[in-house]
C-alpha cells in the first residue's frame, strides 16, 4: 500500500477544506509523518471522525472538517496529533472539541485526551509530558490536564465525564448499520413512524452512538451526569427533533457503557391517533406488534422489529387539568414492561 502524507489525502477528497492548525507557541511543532491511507483514517476514526460515505463525520453523525497540528509533546521527537474541530450545535461549551492522539510502534494512533473545549499547552511538565489546560471560558470543564503515565487522564469528575462522553459517543459509526439515519420525510405521522423504526435496532444495540444516530437532524445539548437513577443510570442527554415542523422532546439515559432509555415526548395537546402512526410503519420496512389491549389514547405497549431487531415501546400520554396533555414514547430497555412477563401483558384485558 502507498504512503500518503495526510494533505495529499485532503487533495484527494478525504476532507472538504483546510486540515491544518498552527501549532500554539508552547508547543515544539513536529514533522508531519507519513501515512499510509488506512492509518490517517484510522487517525481520525481514533479522534471522533469516522468516515461515513468518504466524508468524515462528528459525533453527532454530522459532516465535519476537523483541523489537525502534529506536535511533540514529550520531546522524543516523535509526532503527537492534535485535532480540533467547531460545530456548536453538537458539543458543549464554547461549541469545539478536541483531542490529542500519540502513535505507537506498530503505526496506530491511540487518543490520549478529547474533550469538548479548547485546549491550552502549558511551558511546564508532568512525567516529561507538556502539561494542557482548560479554560473557564474555553470548557464547561475547566481545569488542568496532566500526563498520567498513559494519558491525560481526567482529575474531576466533570472532566471524567468529558472523556467518557468522547469515548462513548464517538466509536466508529463508518460502518453502514451505524451511519447515521437517512432523513425524515412526508407527513409527520409518516416521519413519527420512520423514528420509531429507527430506534428499534439502536435499542436493540444500546449504544450511545447507535441511540443518537437514530434522531437525524436533531438538536442536543450537553450530556450531563447526575447520581444513579432507579435504572443505575448515571448520564442523559436531551434534545429536540422537528418533526414536519413540530418540535418533540428526545431523551437518552444510561451509563458509559451502555443505553437504559430513550424517550421521545409530544407537543402538549397535539395528541395523536397511536392507530394512525401504527398503520404508517409497514411503509418503513419495520413492523409494530401491540402486546395486549390498548387504551382509547393509545396506552400500552408495542414491539417494534427492523431487520432483525426489536424492542418494546411503552406508548402512554400524560393528561390532566394542570399539565397539557402529552404523547410519550418510551424505550425502557431494562425490565420494559414493569416486572411483567410479554406473556402477562398480552393476557391484561384491563384497557381492552
Amino acid at each position: 500500500m502507498r504512503s500518503l502524507s495526510l494533505p495529499l489525502v485532503a487533495a484527494l477528497g478525504f476532507m472538504g477544506g483546510p486540515l491544518f492548525i498552527s501549532p500554539a507557541a508552547s508547543q515544539s511543532p513536529a514533522r508531519q509523518p507519513a501515512l499510509e491511507a488506512a492509518q490517517a483514517i484510522q487517525l481520525f476514526a481514533e479522534a471522533g471522525f469516522p468516515l461515513v460515505e468518504g466524508r468524515p463525520v462528528n459525533r453527532c453523525g454530522r459532516p465535519s472538517n476537523p483541523r489537525i497540528a502534529f506536535v511533540d509533546l514529550n520531546g522524543d521527537g516523535a509526532a503527537e496529533a492534535h485535532i480540533a474541530d467547531v460545530d456548536p450545535a453538537c458539543y458543549g461549551k464554547p461549541g469545539a472539541y478536541f483531542a490529542i492522539l500519540g502513535q505507537a510502534q506498530d503505526g496506530s494512533w491511540k487518543r490520549l485526551i478529547a474533550e469538548d473545549g479548547i485546549v491550552g499547552f502549558e511551558p511546564s511538565r508532568t512525567q516529561g509530558w507538556s502539561d494542557l489546560s482548560l479554560e473557564a471560558r474555553d470548557s464547561a470543564c475547566p481545569g488542568p490536564r496532566r500526563f498520567t503515565g498513559s494519558d491525560y487522564g481526567a482529575p474531576t469528575a466533570c472532566a471524567a465525564w468529558a472523556s467518557t462522553a468522547g469515548e462513548a459517543v464517538a466509536v466508529a459509526i463508518a460502518g453502514a448499520t451505524e451511519a447515521p439515519a437517512p432523513p425524515l420525510t412526508g407527513t409527520r405521522i409518516e416521519q413519527l413512524a420512520q423514528l420509531l423504526r429507527n430506534i428499534a435496532p439502536a435499542a436493540h444495540e444500546r449504544s450511545w452512538v447507535r441511540a443518537m444516530a437514530a434522531f437525524p437532524g436533531a438538536s442536543w445539548g450537553a450530556r450531563e451526569s447526575h447520581r444513579p437513577n432507579w435504572y443505575g443510570s448515571d448520564q442523559s442527554l436531551s434534545g429536540v427533533i422537528r418533526l414536519d415542523g413540530v418540535t418533540y422532546d428526545i431523551g437518552i439515559s444510561g451509563t458509559a457503557e451502555v443505553v437504559n432509555e430513550i424517550n421521545i415526548g409530544g407537543p402538549g395537546n397535539d395528541n395523536l391517533e397511536w392507530s394512525e402512526i401504527a398503520a404508517a410503519i409497514p411503509a418503513t420496512g419495520a413492523s409494530s406488534r401491540n402486546i395486549g389491549c390498548h387504551s382509547p389514547t393509545g396506552f400500552g405497549y408495542v414491539r417494534l422489529t427492523f431487520e432483525g431487531q426489536s424492542a418494546v415501546m411503552h406508548k402512554f400520554m400524560n393528561y390532566g387539568t394542570a399539565v397539557p396533555s402529552t404523547d410519550h414514547y418510551n424505550f425502557m430497555l431494562i425490565d420494559p414492561m414493569d416486572g411483567k412477563t410479554e406473556a402477562e401483558v398480552a393476557a391484561d384485558r384491563t384497557y381492552c
